[in-house]
């Protein structure tokens, strides 16, 4: 491998780690803001009477719909904040690694059409506030409940306590991991394809997320390459699946949600660390045993490293 080449990765590990910190971070402060309107959902419910005939079900939850609109409309400026700089990191792991590379595009192409990332960006706002929405509307029903004798303060506050601290948390980490991660891939897609023209030979490499429970048919094509204008082949239960990028917008649903997928510039005639599929860890090996599976298929077709 030469100087160039080891430059090259040591600039794209540095763009991955980013990307993991951003996308970890944005989580958390999504999570931590509906764990906090739990809290605060939970005292309001506390401090009504004891006797739940006395209970004001229209003033209890005009405030329960404000608090949740708070919480998921500060969650929806986070997710905001991630979606623009994961567009520009992107942007960057096409970019940086190039020019560590000795190949300096970054001043010779043209900025990214940004009309995709604006759609992003609501599509997302509306996406969280309707967790809110939902939640509210659940809450009312168990409200509801109290106010008319069929259930107690107490299991309506189970049931708050259950709904704010899984439920609701996890559709919106699931919402930011999705379209944070799209925003990324998309940007990337399109910088490999503007940056093709001065970089003959740039093609994209497949790389899977290393969750423990990932999708099969994704760590399956790990390290498939095509060229930057084709698709990458994903083989599923019904078929294969043409996908340009992790998180294309045209795949099937069951195929972007929470990935950890991505596609990476590559160079065919550069030696590299990883020329094929990432040899799984063996935590992986351990608690997955559809990998222990895939991984020795693969071994035996030559297809994945010892």
């Amino acid at each position: 491998m030469t100087p160039q080449q080891k430059a090259f990765e040591a600039a794209l590990r540095e763009r991955l780690a980013e990307r993991g910190r951003a996308l970890l971070s944005a989580n958390q402060r999504v999570v931590a803001e509906l764990v906090a309107v739990r809290a605060q959902i939970l005292t309001l419910l506390a401090s009504q009477p004891a006797d739940w005939q006395q209970w004001q079900l229209t003033q209890i939850l005009d405030q329960v719909t404000t608090l949740l609109a708070g919480a998921t409309g500060r969650a929806a400026t986070v997710a905001d904040g991630a979606l623009r700089e994961l567009w520009l990191q992107g942007e960057d792991v096409v970019d940086k690694p190039l020019a560590a590379a000795g190949l300096n595009v970054e001043m010779q192409l043209p900025l990214l059409d940004t009309q995709v990332l604006t759609s992003l960006r609501r599509f997302t706002e509306l996406r969280l506030k309707d967790v809110g929405t939902e939640a509210a509307r659940k809450i009312g029903n168990q409200l509801s409940l109290v106010t008319v004798g069929a259930s107690t303060p107490f299991a309506a506050m189970q049931a708050v306590q259950r709904l704010l601290g899984t439920e609701s948390p996890q559709r919106a980490a699931t919402i930011v991991r999705t379209e944070v991660g799209r925003a990324f891939a998309l940007a990337t897609n399109q910088r490999q394809e503007q940056a093709v023209a001065l970089v003959p030979g740039l093609q994209k490499q497949w790389r899977r997320s290393g969750k423990i429970h990932s999708r099969w048919n994704h760590d399956a094509i790990d390290g498939q390459v095509v060229d930057v204008g084709k698709p990458f082949i994903v083989p599923t239960d019904s078929g294969p699946v043409k996908m340009m990028h992790p998180h294309d917008p045209t795949a099937p649903i069951e195929e972007v949600i929470n990935c950890g997928c991505l596609s990476l510039p590559y160079m065919k005639s550069w030696q590299v660390m990883t020329p094929g599929a990432k040899p799984f860890s063996q935590l992986e090996l351990q608690r997955d045993g559809r990998k222990a599976a895939l991984d020795q298929a693969a071994k035996r077709r030559g297809m994945r490293q010892s």
